[in-house]
């Protein structure tokens, strides 16, 4: 999307300023939030560092982010105090404007891009802002309506700089879209064939890849969002379920009684009793609602219907969406129900352990280092995000990605990640029937994680931290601490206290990495590059993978020590990037003299054109096929065994080309 197509939706957009605050932080600290809806934030003076959606952005007098509802904002400050507004409104299309303009919307949503950058001239914005901003504090109707104008003639002045300055939104992609339009279309009717014509794709197609990225169907889709947010709804007030069923796009109050046991294992009427019941319960809400933040800071409460601000000051915005408390309600609720199923003593016990695993534990996170043995098999280890206590010889483990690690230093864990157990073939002789599927990663179920009473959770996931915290003492295990799968194992090997099983592993990895080594030097020449590629998951071009990430990169680059081609070496693994799509007809420029593709059992690749046909390597028949579901892991095991399979495949190809 362009410019003018922004002023454009602009034009025809109804926009609502929702609140304009100005932020001090002192030095040396740190906020972190969702935005409630869509917003800038504009530094005016220090220095500061801001994650937007993890994306990193050194800051300083002036600098400028616009992004949408939902994005997480994280603000570090160094040792000067700094100084920042926030501008948050809402932006809708309404249902008159005209059918171009609504696509263009509906692809190109302005209010939820992202684009930053060092305004042309600054002082002319923060003019603005601060006309807002004193317009917006003195309350009066008058005064609003003065700030709407305002922030018109912002945002009319930003783009004409952004204009000059070349900057260019960064778009959400495909799937995204779909995602967003869901989540704010969810009560009206929405089927396959209406989402493929919107976004003007084949329903094979637009299904195929949505599943593949959220391991949902559409649809399947759509029923949990419209799920979560019934019980949101039952949460929040006492209407009836014939009301909720309308609310979320149901005229049929049996069939969402029907759909609503299904997803979640009780009726509607069920839920809300247990609802009701929590609601006068005071033990287990005051004590996870106290972990969610300090009273006195600021929270924002946005459910698409109302919108409002809670809280004196202009201190801070925590993170406090709808989905949180509805996520924290349902673990306080799923533990209340746990330690009142049992009678008798086992009652009392039950719930002494769940209230004890949701007390341990409050910074856990990655690279398991000074161990301190304390009484009772605890332990505490020091972590770059402080300490966190953990079992010494945890038993019952749940993982939500690294399984490969878990796996190599002797454990079996009780629950995984069904993304991992489907997408990590080579790993799936070395996990027995009784590990659990927790969920896909993204969309892991709490309560699940919760039944399997574990001793320990290790993830990747910094956001979920907080809520897998309040099941068991939690480690956010972070690969990009490590520089090497030794570095990996022994940590993991650290964190779990099994440092013997983590050295064996090792010691045979060395002797099984220099087979796989020495296979490959005796079929292809020390001098020959080679390029790994994927063009049954992309549309249109064609992806080149790196040695970071899934896709057999690491197995590859670093174990195997195959050479990439100079492109792929300059702007991909230089560059730090997973992979890189390209177009066909500069294929040429990144195809090596060997070929490593990637396939989908079931899924026929698409007409290749003469652009790849006519390429040496596949000529002369230098490509070995590898499946997707065995390569797209990348923790250590897969990586390992995916090395032994390339050199075991390229040894064949040499042998049937003789």
């Amino acid at each position: 999307m362009n410019w003018e197509q922004y002023i454009q939706l602009w034009e025809h957009a109804l926009i609502q300023p929702m609140d304009i605050r100005q932020v001090v932080i002192t030095s040396a600290g740190r906020q972190q939030f969702l935005l409630p809806s869509s917003g800038f934030i504009y530094v005016v003076q220090g220095q500061a560092t801001i994650w937007l959606d993890g994306d990193k952005h050194v800051t300083k007098r002036f600098y400028l982010l616009h992004a949408g509802k939902g994005s997480h904002i994280v603000v570090e400050v160094g040792q000067e105090q700094c100084t920042y507004f926030y501008i948050l409104y809402k932006g809708s299309m309404p249902t008159k404007a005209r059918k171009s303009i609504q696509k263009t919307y509906l692809m190109n949503n302005p209010f939820q891009l992202q684009y930053y950058c060092e305004p042309l001239a600054p002082v002319i914005l923060y003019q603005h802002v601060e006309s807002m901003h004193q317009g917006w504090h003195r309350g009066a109707s008058l005064e609003r309506f003065q700030v709407k104008i305002r922030l018109y003639q912002f945002v009319h002045e930003l783009v004409r700089q952004f204009q000059l300055q070349g900057v260019t939104p960064k778009k959400t992609d495909l799937i995204e879209q779909i995602i967003q339009y869901i989540h704010e279309h969810y009560y009206e009717p929405i089927t396959l064939e209406s989402l493929a014509e919107l976004w003007s794709y084949s329903i094979q197609y637009l299904s195929k890849q949505f599943k593949q990225r959220t391991g949902r169907s559409p649809i399947e889709y759509v029923i949990q969002t419209r799920m979560a947010k019934a019980k949101e709804i039952m949460m929040c007030s006492d209407v009836s379920i014939q009301e909720i069923a309308a609310s979320v796009g149901y005229s049929d109050v049996f069939y969402f009684t029907r759909l609503f046991k299904k997803q979640v294992g009780i009726t509607p009427s069920q839920y809300k009793s247990k609802v009701k019941l929590l609601g006068n319960s005071d033990s287990p809400w005051k004590v996870f609602i106290s972990s969610m933040g300090n009273s006195g800071s600021s929270s924002y409460i946005d459910n698409d219907n109302r919108y409002q601000y809670r809280g004196e000051g202009e201190n801070s915005m925590l993170r406090s969406t709808g989905s949180k408390i509805g996520l924290t309600l349902m673990l306080c609720f799923t533990l209340m129900l746990t330690a009142c199923s049992n009678g008798g003593s086992n009652q009392t016990n039950s719930q002494g352990v769940a209230e004890g695993k949701a007390n341990q534990g409050t910074e856990a996170t990655q690279n398991g280092a000074n161990h301190n043995t304390e009484d009772k098999g605890m332990r505490k280890i020091s972590t770059v995000m402080g300490e966190v206590t953990i079992p010494t010889h945890p038993e019952r483990v749940v993982v939500d990605w690294h399984l490969g690690q878990v796996l190599a230093v002797g454990v079996t864990p009780v629950g995984a990640s069904k993304t991992l157990m489907d997408y990590a073939a080579f790993l799936k002789p070395f996990v027995p029937d009784s590990v659990q599927e927790i969920g896909r990663d993204g969309s892991i179920s709490m309560e699940k994680v919760l039944d399997l009473s574990p001793d320990i959770i290790i993830t990747w996931n910094k956001d979920d931290y907080e809520n897998y915290s309040k099941i068991a003492p939690t480690v956010v295990f972070d690969t990009t601490e490590y520089s090497s799968i030794q570095e990996e194992i022994t940590a993991m090997g650290d964190i779990l206290g099994r440092q013997e099983e983590a050295k064996n592993w090792l010691a045979d990895f060395d002797k099984r990495t220099e087979v796989a080594r020495n296979k490959v030097k005796s079929v292809i020449p020390e001098d020959a590059t080679l390029s790994i590629v994927d063009y049954v998951t992309v549309d249109k071009y064609l992806m080149v993978v790196g040695n970071t990430g899934e896709r057999g990169g690491k197995a590859a680059y670093d174990i195997l020590g195959l050479k990439p081609t100079p492109k792929v070496k300059s702007e991909i693994i230089d560059k730090k990037i997973d992979r890189l799509e390209v177009s066909w007809e500069t294929v040429g420029d990144y195809v090596g003299d060997y070929l490593i593709v990637l396939t989908i059992e079931g899924k026929e690749p698409p007409q290749l054109p003469a652009t790849w046909t006519q390429l040496d390597a596949v000529k002369n028949g230098r490509v070995i096929e590898v499946e997707m579901a065995s390569y797209f892991a990348a923790d250590s095991y897969s990586t390992l065994i995916q090395s032994e399979d390339i050199a075991d495949k390229f040894t064949k190809l040499a042998e049937t080309t003789k």
